[in-house]
């Protein structure tokens, strides 16, 4: 498995900056590491009045989407409702080339 520490780091540290709580085990907010890149998601626990509505979820992941988007960083949902992130693959452009010069036109 690819070890992608700076980008786990750097994901923590964007969510942190933004108010999410990062503390681990004891923040239903999951940073995990992914063989692609890191994974995150929200469990919260189940509370008096019954689970988060899946409008509180989608709220939550989709902030967090932004924040790690905002960032640079590529972010794509998974099947399980949480977040693939991935380092952005620099764009490279290709140099211009020169014009063709024109061929000479004589005039006789």
């Amino acid at each position: 498995m690819v070890d992608h520490r700076e980008l786990f780091e750097d994901v923590t540290e964007a969510l942190a900056r933004a108010g999410f709580d990062t503390t681990p085990g004891a923040s239903p907010l999951s940073i995990g590491r992914h063989p692609e890149g890191v994974v995150v998601g929200w469990s919260p626990d189940v509370e008096a009045d019954g689970p988060p509505s899946g409008l509180a979820r989608a709220a939550v992941v989709g902030a967090a989407a932004l924040v790690l988007r905002e960032r640079g960083l590529l972010v794509t949902e998974t099947g399980e409702g949480g977040l693939l992130v991935r380092w952005a693959e620099p764009v490279t452009v290709p140099p211009e080339s020169e014009p063709e010069a024109a061929p000479e036109q004589w005039w006789g």
